[in-house]
């Protein structure tokens, strides 16, 4: 349900700079999304074609470029990518692990017309 409230964010924020760079329709709206962050490509989209309707980002497509969880283990200096939950290095079993890449969550671009 969290994905309503940040859906509401990135809708106000298309139909802003649309405003603002002379757009009457919002065509493509590319998103980051790190699998960290918890949140569904899925529910965004559902959540999006809900309240489009009557706006300038009404049938917009949204693109999700997600970014996978990178660690580094202090223990060993191993570089890689995890599935969560498991934050265990699978090299040596460390559970103390610095995660490099995987919290982004933005609006990469927007293009209309």
């Amino acid at each position: 349900m969290h994905e309503f409230s940040v859906t509401r964010s990135i809708l106000d924020l298309c139909q802003q700079e649309a405003r603002k760079n002379g757009m009457s329709k919002v065509r493509r709206v590319k998103i980051t999304l790190g699998k960290f962050t918890g949140f569904s490509a899925q529910a965004i989209r559902y959540y999006f074609k809900q309240l489009e309707k009557g706006t300038a980002c009404a049938g917009a497509r949204l693109i999700f470029d997600e970014v996978p969880i990178r660690i580094k283990c202090p223990a060993c200096d191993h570089k890689g990518t995890i599935k969560e939950p498991v934050f265990v290095c699978p090299v040596c079993g460390s559970n103390r692990l610095d995660i490099t890449s995987g919290r982004e969550f933005y609006v990469e671009s927007i293009e209309g017309e």
